[in-house]
């Protein structure tokens, strides 16, 4: 897939350039939770690229998931602070997100300069698709710039509509990612293993479906993993698992049983404190009173053997309870495990629980991508339709 990008020899300078990007990340005591690989860090490059050209760089971004409403909480004025940080300069905020306030504040902005407007989701037309909202956002523009891959998947005003209204273009790390995700869609290496933890099955089903025929293995970990447990007749105890995903589990198992491999063992305790006492036990002996809260030694020295023989591997979905460290190990040793094919194997690591893992892990550059959408990548990788990233095509 071909996308119009802004060119190097394009003159920018003193044009007013829109940037979507995605800070949905972590705030905690007014500072953001995001590391040197993170979402803001990745973004804060291209709004340089943007602002060392002249032009006049107004972000937009969405955090958390307010409901149309103005909340304090998911106000993106710390956003703003680690913009500043990041970029060495001031970068202007503004509480309105449309309207002759904004205007007049752009119309005052130099040559360079980066204006953040307040969280696009205060406003309910964002998740409306509002053709009415898109041309208020295109009225402080000239051109607009996708770079959020990671909510490129939901048809909202910023990423979709407004594309009708301004020149559009996909930003440098919406392009690696869509690149990188096509090559794994038109020429996998095999063997080609597909990593897969989380929760909910509906999901994960669609990009299981897609990738089934091209896949030799499927590594099942996490809450995804009860649900096929519990197609298989064990007792989950306490476990987390998703009903209606039962069902489903169990097709799957009838329709490719060889590619799927599930743990032989896991960590079972009987709560999510951090100082539960915890016990390594077979599936077929998990108690009443047990919840698993991580795979055990023997299944992740099986996944291991796997992901050492991969050419390409996909992996979206912690393989614990990674809410606390100490039901994280598996899905720490994994990740040193996948990291470590990077060279040998192309790695695409994604999911929004997966990404902070492996930031703290300190293994965050050393994957073929670490995308930043975990929704985006499986919508991708499924094969269904993007309308915001097709509005971007040659």
């Amino acid at each position: 897939m071909r996308l119009r990008t802004l060119r190097n020899n394009m003159n920018l300078r003193g044009k007013r350039v829109i940037i979507r990007i995605d800070a949905n990340v972590p705030i905690h005591k007014g500072k953001v939770v995001d590391g040197p690989q993170g979402r803001i860090a990745r973004a804060a490059v291209d709004i340089d690229w943007l602002s060392q050209r002249g032009a006049k760089v107004i972000v937009i971004s969405h955090l958390g998931r307010p409901g149309g409403k103005r909340v304090s909480a998911f106000s993106l004025r710390p956003v703003a602070r680690r913009l500043s940080e990041l970029l060495r300069v001031q970068v202007k905020f503004t509480r309105e997100i449309v309207g002759e306030k904004v205007k007049k504040q752009i119309d005052l902005m130099k040559e360079g300069e980066v204006l953040l407007l307040e969280n696009i989701r205060f406003d309910v037309r964002e998740k409306e698709n509002s053709p009415e909202f898109a041309q208020a956002l295109a009225g402080l523009g000239d051109l607009y710039v996708n770079d959020a891959f990671s909510v490129s998947h939901r048809d909202h005003t910023s990423v979709d509509a407004i594309t009708a209204e301004l020149p559009s273009y996909a930003g440098p790390t919406l392009v690696q990612e869509v690149s990188v995700l096509s090559r794994v869609l038109r020429h996998p290496k095999n063997p080609f293993v597909l990593a897969i933890g989380g929760l909910k099955m509906n999901t994960k089903l669609p990009v299981l479906e897609r990738l089934l025929p091209s896949v030799q293995t499927v590594l099942v970990g996490g809450a995804l993993a009860h649900a096929f447990l519990k197609a298989q007749g064990y007792s989950i105890g306490t476990s987390v698992y998703d009903k209606e995903g039962v069902d489903v589990a169990k097709k799957l198992l009838e329709k490719a049983k060889k590619k799927i491999i599930l743990p032989d063992d896991v960590v079972v305790a009987r709560s999510f404190r951090k100082d539960a006492r915890t016990h390594i036990v077979p599936v077929s002996e998990i108690g009443p009173k047990d919840r698993i809260v991580d795979i055990g030694p023997k299944t992740i020295e099986r996944f291991t053997t796997f992901l050492n023989q991969a050419r390409t591997i996909v992996w979206n979905g912690p393989f614990g309870y990674c809410e606390i460290d100490t039901f994280c190990t598996g899905t720490y040793t994994l990740a040193k495990v996948i990291a470590k094919r990077t060279g040998k194997s192309m790695t695409i690591v994604g999911g929004g629980d997966t990404g902070p893992v492996i930031e703290t892990a300190g293994l965050a550059d050393q994957f073929t991508l670490l995308s930043t959408g975990g929704g985006a990548m499986l919508t991708y990788l499924a094969g269904d339709t993007m309308n915001a990233i097709e509005a971007l095509q040659l």
